[in-house]
């Protein structure tokens, strides 16, 4: 038995052996890490307000308190965002260049929430030049169905950066 385990063979075969046994080892920790990072982002646009937006503090009524009292009820999931200065406004399109010099449509409707800080504005209240961030749906025509409008801060005595 001792010239059995002193043997070259033995030691070849169980050196490929254990090599194996590590193989399999890591292979299992590459799968698990895999489905980890499947089941984070399966989910995701399903998660979308919360991923984006934070938690919804609920009141004591069960009611959305602070910010999100003035989204409840809103749907923004499978959303699709854009940044830019307003180009152009007419009707209920509004049409922005992004960073990159592209224009983009975007389409206002009534279920539309245009916000200027706190306050509910309306699209006549839009002016050329202002810098808005949207968010909504692409259409198959390329145009953005917005679900919420948001004007940025223009004023630069109120950035709190400065």
């Amino acid at each position: 038995m001792n010239e059995l385990l002193k043997s070259k063979k033995f030691k070849m075969a169980s050196g490929i052996v254990g090599a194996l046994i590590l193989a399999f080892i890591i292979f299992g920790a590459g799968v698990s890490v895999g489905i980890h990072k499947a089941r984070f982002s399966y989910k995701f646009g399903e998660n979308y307000e919360r991923n984006f937006m934070g938690p919804r503090d609920k009141g004591p009524m069960g009611k959305p308190m602070g910010f999100f009292r003035d989204m409840e009820g809103r749907d923004f999931r499978n959303g699709h965002g854009i940044a830019g200065s307003i180009v152009s406004i007419s009707d209920n399109t509004i049409i922005i260049k992004d960073s990159e010099n592209k224009e983009t449509s975007i389409a206002v409707n009534d279920k539309t929430a245009i916000k200027d800080r706190r306050d509910d504005i309306k699209i006549t209240d839009l002016k050329r030049d202002e810098k808005i961030v949207v968010l909504g749906k692409p259409g198959d025509n390329g145009v953005i169905n917005a679900d919420l409008i948001r004007v940025f801060d223009n004023n630069p005595n109120n950035n709190p950066q400065n």
